[in-house]
């Protein structure tokens, strides 16, 4: 795996890259960045071209023109200007959490181009508005404990809330944050997405759940069973919404199967983007 600093529209930016071949673009959630899939980009590179970048105003990637409201029409024009100066005519797409609900609106804005999602325990996503508030205090709460006093302890309290496991943690994520989440402006970018996301008016044109109807490429829906913050049902709701779409659970998983059960993960989105057969691994199938 490599690390490449550049600009994407004139936003500086850094993603990590490896692999070659068919381009799989990984889109992080709130509270972390692009370190999140350290357990998958090399894996993944095997078959793929992997890139997975610091979306704006996390990590070492710039606000750009972001300066209030939702960050969705700013993260969704830097990830397809990314794509574009990669030279990726069609791509698939994994996004988890937050990132589950930028993939779908980067799908919607150049359908033509994503072939393929990958949508990963995603809420804000999924969910009916009436159910997304409280969820959305609830990862607030849990993201400032940490950005507000970047310890090791507090990153890795912050990230255990999320984990089945408590132990399973990559400390290599809670030492990216202690750097990223000290950075000039990281606070006042957290806070300003988070507030952005956390307003139902502003939020209106870029809610997804309504239109899961409208996705017509292949869907991978990857859900923990045990995630509080979306439970499994939602999950089966959603998949069944979309036309062409499979639905894995995870058992002893939370929010973030990419990084509880890294080999698992990685060997159905290989097997997904391959065409390959799910065997039993596939709980709901909507196809």
């Amino acid at each position: 795996m490599r690390v490449k600093f550049t600009e994407v529209n004139g936003i500086p930016t850094r993603y990590h890259h490896e692999g070659s071949g068919y381009p799989l673009l990984l889109i992080h959630g709130v509270g972390v960045s692009g370190e999140c899939w350290l357990r998958n980009i090399d894996a993944l590179a095997e078959d793929f071209q992997v890139i997975a970048p610091d979306c704006i105003g996390t990590g070492f990637t710039g606000v750009g023109d972001w300066k209030d409201g939702p960050p969705h029409p700013y993260t969704v024009k830097h990830l397809i200007g990314l794509a574009d100066q990669l030279g990726f005519d069609k791509f698939a797409i994994a996004g988890s959490s937050l990132g589950a609900m930028t993939a779908m609106l980067t799908y919607f804005e150049i359908p033509d181009r994503v072939e393929k999602l990958i949508l990963i325990s995603s809420g804000s996503g999924t969910l009916p508005a009436e159910e997304i508030g409280s969820k959305l205090k609830e990862s607030y709460a849990n993201g400032i404990s940490a950005y507000g006093n970047p310890t090791y302890e507090a990153c890795l309290k912050r990230m255990q809330n999320v984990f089945y496991d408590p132990d399973a943690v990559p400390p290599e994520l809670i030492l990216s944050q202690l750097t990223t989440y000290v950075l000039p402006g990281a606070l006042d970018a957290y806070k300003m997405r988070m507030e952005g996301i956390m307003d139902v008016e502003a939020m209106r044109p870029y809610r997804t759940a309504e239109r899961l109807g409208e996705i017509a490429v292949p869907t991978l829906l990857i859900w923990g069973m045990n995630d509080p913050r979306v439970i499994f049902a939602r999950a089966e709701e959603a998949a069944a919404k979309i036309a062409n779409s499979t639905l894995v659970g995870f058992d002893k998983c939370k929010h973030a199967p990419h990084m509880e059960h890294p080999e698992r993960f990685n060997t159905l989105v290989r097997r997904f983007l391959k065409e390959e057969p799910f065997g039993d691994e596939a709980i709901s199938d909507a196809a």
